[in-house]
């Protein structure tokens, strides 16, 4: 798949434009782009082609004569969706750099899924606009980015939202892996009967409406007695109302 690219040279000053084509590279498993550059545009707004292309060439890349299509499908019931519940908003708030982003890697997600890595690609036919900002480096900056202070922000403000109108319930789940680089990555109680270490995963959600509410990762070796203890000392500084527990075999709900 081609596509159009423009981006300004620092030094000069010069917005230059790119034709970026997606391959895939079996060698490495990955999606890759290579770029050449077709020409620029000037003091006048106007596409001057680059004088390396014949003039037949360069009416065929002639911005002002290029058509393009989008898929909008998606975009437009996830937007609804998103609206809806009050998310745009919130993610501007809590991220006013980065919220366009991070909407989209979310829409991806859902979309379609895999790497995010592939997200670049995906969003040249959904969401050309945010293209250049989604390449994989960049998505890996911005997710490194995310302090622990944003995150908590964002889940605060997104709890209270939701407690208006439901309860929260709380589960533990246990991920295996093999990864020898994560440090949550331990030996502890296999739910799945697995012989390898795992991480544990604390998950909040809706009761009602079956959102999401908050995630905490912890390490596979901590027990759940001990887990749910760290979560109520959490809680403290997240919510100003009165918990009330509600115990239930292999469960727990949270109401307020």
């Amino acid at each position: 798949m081609a596509c159009q690219v423009r981006q300004v040279n620092k030094s000069s000053g010069i917005e230059y434009v790119y034709e970026s084509v997606s391959y895939w590279d079996k060698e490495k498993q990955q999606s890759r782009n290579k770029r050449i550059c077709i020409g620029k545009i000037d003091s006048d707004g106007e596409f001057v082609p680059s004088k390396r292309l014949t003039p037949k060439q360069a009416s065929i890349k002639d911005l002002t004569i290029t058509a393009s299509a989008s898929i909008v499908g998606p975009l437009f019931i996830l937007d609804n969706i998103t609206t809806q519940l009050g998310l745009d908003k919130l993610l501007k708030s809590c991220f006013p750099n980065d919220y366009q982003q991070i909407q989209m890697m979310a829409y991806y997600l859902v979309a379609h899924g895999g790497p995010l890595s592939h997200c670049e690609v995906w969003c040249k036919s959904h969401a050309p606009h945010l293209t250049e900002s989604l390449a994989s480096q960049r998505i890996s900056e911005i997710l490194c980015s995310i302090t622990i202070d944003e995150k908590q922000t964002f889940c605060t403000k997104w709890m209270d939202q939701i407690l208006e109108d439901d309860y929260l319930c709380y589960d533990i789940t246990s991920v295996s892996s093999y990864s020898e680089l994560n440090e949550y990555i331990k030996y502890g109680h296999n739910r799945d009967k697995e012989k390898l270490p795992q991480l544990n995963l604390a998950m909040l959600f809706g009761q009602k409406g079956r959102l999401p509410v908050y995630f905490h990762q912890l390490p596979g070796n901590i027990t759940d007695v001990t887990t749910l203890s760290n979560l109520l000392k959490t809680f403290k500084f997240m919510v100003a109302r009165p918990i009330i527990m509600l115990w239930i075999r292999g469960s727990i709900a949270r109401k307020t």
